[in-house]
C-alpha cells in the first residue's frame, strides 16, 4: 500500500516536470542583440524603425512571406551566419546571362557566385519574393545591347533582331516573355517595364514595345490656356527624375490615381513643396508609402519606396530628401508612383508639375 502511494506521488511530480518544461509559452527567452522577441503591439514596420532596417530587409533575413508575426516569435535583425552562405566558389557571369536554379540553391548565394546584391538580381528578374524553384532561370546581368548566344539561337539565328530598328513585337502562338526578351537581348523585367505588365502572362497579337514609351504632357491637358495656368500656380517640383511609365487615368479598365516614374532603387524622392508628414509606413499593394499635408487642401503621396527618411509630424521643405526608390509592394519594376490629392480628389499630377 505504502508502495501504491509512493509510485503514485512520483508519477505526479514527474509529469508536472514534464509539463513546465515542455510548455509552448515559456516565461523567459534569452535575450540577444541578434534578435528581437516580437511584444504584444509589435509590427514587422515598428521592429524595422527600432533598430533602423527596412521591412524588406527584415523579411529577407527571417525568409518571411509576408508581414504576420506572432508574439513569441524571433525576428532577427542580423544575416543569420551559416557556413554554405560564406563558402561559395566566386564565378563569371555565364555568355547567356543567366543561371539555372538548382535544388537547394537560394537567392542569396546566387548573388554571391557572381558577385551582385540582392537587389540587383531582384531588379533584373523582377521578382517580388525570395523564394525560387530548382529549373528557373535567373538572369544575373544587364543587358549591353549585344547578343546573346544560347544553343537555342543557334538553332533559329532568324529570331535574333536588333532594337534599333525594330519598335515592337507582336506576340505570336507559342511565345512568352522570357523567349521574346532573349530574342531582342532585354530582360523580362525591361518588357514588363515598357510594357506597363503586372504579371508575365502575354496573349497572341498582343503588340510589345522593345524600347520604353514617352507620354506627351499635351494629351493630358484640355484646355491649357485656363486649367494650367490654375494648378500651375502651387508652383509643385518633379519629386525624382525619371522615365513616366504609367500616366494618370484608366488602366487595364481600372482608375490609376498617381503617375508612375521609373528610376533606380536608390535613387532620392524629393518633396514636391513645403508640408507636413501626415502618414509614413507601410500599406498593403502599395509598400512602403509616404502621404505629405500642403497648404489649400493639397496632399501628395509617394508610394514603393525602398525605405521612408521622415515619420508622422515631421515638417519638411521643397525639394528635401525623404525616401528613395525601391520595389516594395506590388510593382513590376522599380519606380515611385506619385500622387496628388486636393480637397481629398485624385487628381492628375502631370497638371500641377513643370
Amino acid at each position: 500500500m505504502i508502495h501504491s502511494k509512493l509510485i503514485i506521488k512520483i508519477v505526479i511530480i514527474f509529469s508536472f516536470l514534464v509539463t513546465s518544461a515542455f510548455t509552448p509559452n515559456p516565461k523567459y527567452i534569452t535575450a540577444s542583440d541578434d534578435y528581437h522577441i516580437v511584444k504584444k503591439g509589435d509590427t514587422l514596420y515598428s521592429i524595422s524603425k527600432k533598430y533602423a532596417l527596412t521591412v524588406e530587409a527584415l523579411k529577407r533575413i527571417n525568409n518571411l512571406t509576408s508581414d504576420k508575426i506572432l508574439i513569441g516569435q524571433k525576428i532577427y535583425i542580423r544575416e543569420k551566419k551559416t557556413a554554405q552562405q560564406y563558402y561559395v566558389t566566386q564565378r563569371e557571369i555565364p555568355k547567356c546571362g543567366y543561371h539555372l536554379v538548382k535544388k537547394g540553391e537560394t537567392l542569396y548565394r546566387i548573388s554571391k557566385m557572381y558577385g551582385i546584391s540582392l537587389e540587383e538580381l531582384m531588379e533584373f528578374n523582377q521578382l517580388t519574393s525570395y523564394t525560387i524553384k530548382a529549373g528557373e532561370k535567373i538572369w544575373v546581368k544587364k543587358t549591353s545591347g549585344k547578343t546573346v548566344k544560347t544553343k537555342s539561337a543557334k538553332k533559329e539565328p532568324a529570331e535574333k533582331k536588333s532594337t534599333s530598328k525594330t519598335k515592337y513585337h507582336i506576340v505570336q502562338k507559342g511565345e512568352n516573355l522570357y523567349r521574346i526578351a532573349m530574342k531582342y537581348d532585354l530582360s523580362i523585367y525591361e518588357l514588363k517595364r515598357y510594357n506597363n505588365l503586372a504579371s508575365s502572362q502575354i496573349e497572341v497579337g498582343k503588340k510589345l514595345y522593345l524600347t520604353p514609351q514617352k507620354v506627351s504632357t499635351k494629351k493630358y491637358t484640355k484646355t491649357p490656356s485656363k486649367i494650367s495656368a490654375d494648378f500651375k500656380k502651387y508652383d509643385l517640383i518633379w519629386p525624382v527624375q525619371g522615365t513616366i511609365t504609367s500616366p494618370f487615368g484608366m488602366r487595364d479598365g481600372k482608375p490609376h490615381k498617381g503617375l508612375d516614374i521609373a528610376a533606380s532603387v536608390g535613387t532620392p524622392i524629393k518633396s514636391v513643396l513645403d508640408g507636413e508628414v501626415a502618414y509614413t509606413g507601410w500599406q498593403r499593394g502599395y509598400g512602403n508609402v509616404i502621404i505629405l499635408k500642403h497648404d489649400n487642401g493639397l496632399m501628395t503621396v509617394y508610394a514603393h519606396n525602398k525605405e521612408n527618411s521622415v515619420v508622422k509630424g515631421n515638417k519638411v521643405k521643397k525639394g528635401e530628401k525623404i525616401a528613395c526608390i525601391g520595389l516594395t509592394g506590388n510593382t513590376t519594376g522599380s519606380h515611385l508612383h506619385f500622387e496628388v490629392r486636393l480637397d481629398g480628389r485624385a487628381m492628375d499630377p502631370q497638371k500641377f508639375l513643370p
